[in-house]
């Protein structure tokens, strides 16, 4: 029994999705014992330029249809999880003996039960659509007009750290720069600008 279970497994069109389970397992195992493996998310913000209307009007309907799906509202393992585990339950349940098949109808199959999967996928993660999404804690833009402290022997528009103050947590360290002048260590000088491509903020000077 454990043999025909194996092969089936590891026959068409059952191989695909007994693929595809295995990678979701094994990142599973990997986050259960590994502990510092963060969910994967996928990030739909893609920059495509498209010179023509009917280019730009076809991939506006391909987002629609991944955003459908609620591709990008919940972690990507999870939702491919759901995806694998339907698809292979189905293959494995109703599409045993397909031997004797020709390819077109094992790829017919394929192709129904990945249907089906995904429209597993979008019935149970739908009341979990952007509720599971990552949320970066100190975002860029919260950071503007916070206080902190010169951490380094100096602050200069080529050099420097500073530290702030995070409530209920430890501080944060930050690359920063000065848009001009040098202000020592220890000084107090408050956030008022972010660069997103050098990753760097920008400070100035206050009374502390």
């Amino acid at each position: 029994m454990d043999t025909e279970f194996l092969t089936q497994c590891l026959s068409w069109p059952a191989f695909p999705f007994t693929f595809l389970l295995g990678l979701v397992m094994v990142y599973w195992l990997m986050v259960i014992f590994g502990g510092g493996i963060d969910m994967i998310d996928l990030d739909l913000d893609m920059d495509v330029d498209m010179d023509a209307d009917v280019s730009g009007s076809l991939a506006d309907w391909g987002m629609m249809g991944v955003k459908w799906f609620n591709l990008g509202d919940v972690p990507l393992m999870l939702w491919m999880s759901i995806l694998a585990l339907t698809s292979w339950l189905v293959t494995m349940t109703f599409d045993k003996d397909m031997a004797a098949a020709s390819n077109w109808q094992i790829v017919g199959v394929i192709l129904r039960n990945l249907g089906i999967g995904l429209f597993a996928a979008k019935v149970v993660t739908q009341p979990l659509k952007g509720k599971l999404k990552h949320k970066e804690p100190h975002p860029p833009k919260e950071m503007l007009g916070m206080r902190c402290t010169v951490k380094t022997g100096e602050l200069t528009p080529e050099f420097g750290q500073i530290e702030c103050p995070i409530e209920d947590g430890a501080p944060l360290y930050l690359n920063a720069r000065t848009a001009e002048g040098t202000i020592p260590r220890g000084a107090v000088v408050e956030i008022i600008e972010y660069h997103p491509d050098s990753r760097l903020y920008y400070v100035r000077g206050v009374d502390a």
